[in-house]
């Protein structure tokens, strides 16, 4: 429920009462139970971290229409769509071992997947005090740079498929990891890119390869590759940030075409 404002738990809440029971389960104060002791030890913590869990969970969620929702019943619903979660750096930090272990667990299984091996996790841990932690089993990836953010990402994630480009009439539309660019194209010289080993980027203050935008953005560098670019007669103008995470910006801000 962290992860929904007043007014969609007020909804879900107004939902669940027209077509389910309600009861208080005896074992909600036990903390035998893990979803206890999570509820009780680790959202404390992260709340006096002042984790924003409403922007957290949709800056990497299909935002729903709750109307929508809630009028046409389908419990199969899945919010996780682009199956990836970020936890903020300030967060990992601040919260002791176990209950690190219990934060990457709670997000695997909101993924539908099994719990992390305590000596992964362990040796996650342990890489996460260097420059660079690096998980990766045949479900998912575990990524952390010494001050970026926790990247907990579903090998289904839409994020490891290839962009798509295509036009409609006269745009130009790019898309990727269930987010779309349009741009007008009339004299079809944007298109779809991917740069080559150390190319650079036209900014403000000249030019920087595109390797280094995407490292102080904290793009993971397995997925680097993916990212989508835009050209301009063939070379690069504008990183495609925006298709990563909804609150990103493009870089550069301003497309420089001479």
């Amino acid at each position: 429920m962290v992860f929904f404002e007043d007014i969609e738990i007020e909804k879900l809440y107004e939902f669940i009462q027209n077509h389910f029971p309600i009861f208080e389960d005896e074992s909600n104060s036990d903390l035998n139970y893990k979803r206890n002791r999570l509820r009780h030890s680790l959202i404390p913590i992260l709340k006096s971290e002042n984790w924003n869990f409403h922007k957290t969970y949709w800056n990497f969620h299909e935002n729903e229409n709750w109307d929508e929702l809630f009028s046409n019943h389908n419990p199969k619903k899945n919010f996780i769509t682009n199956k990836m979660f970020r936890i903020p750096h300030d967060t990992w930090k601040a919260l002791k071992s176990s209950a690190k272990k219990e934060l990457i667990d709670f997000h695997l299984k909101q993924l539908g997947l099994y719990p992390l091996y305590k000596s992964g996790f362990e040796n996650f841990n342990t890489q996460s005090e260097g420059e660079r932690a690096y998980l990766e089993n045949k479900n998912f990836v575990l990524y952390k740079s010494k001050f970026g953010d926790l990247f907990i990402i579903d090998k289904k994630s839409p994020v490891f498929k290839k962009p798509n480009a295509y036009s409609e009439g006269e745009t130009l539309c790019i898309e990727w990891n269930l987010n779309k660019f349009k741009i007008q194209n009339p004299e079809k010289k944007y298109n779809l890119g991917s740069p080559k080993p150390g190319e650079k980027i036209e900014i403000r203050s000249g030019k920087k390869e595109i390797s280094e935008c995407m490292r102080e953005r904290d793009i993971p560098f397995f997925l680097r590759g993916f990212l989508p670019i835009l050209y301009y007669e063939n070379r690069p103008i504008q990183i495609l940030f925006s298709l990563f995470a909804k609150d990103e910006k493009n870089y550069p801000k301003r497309i420089f075409i001479e």
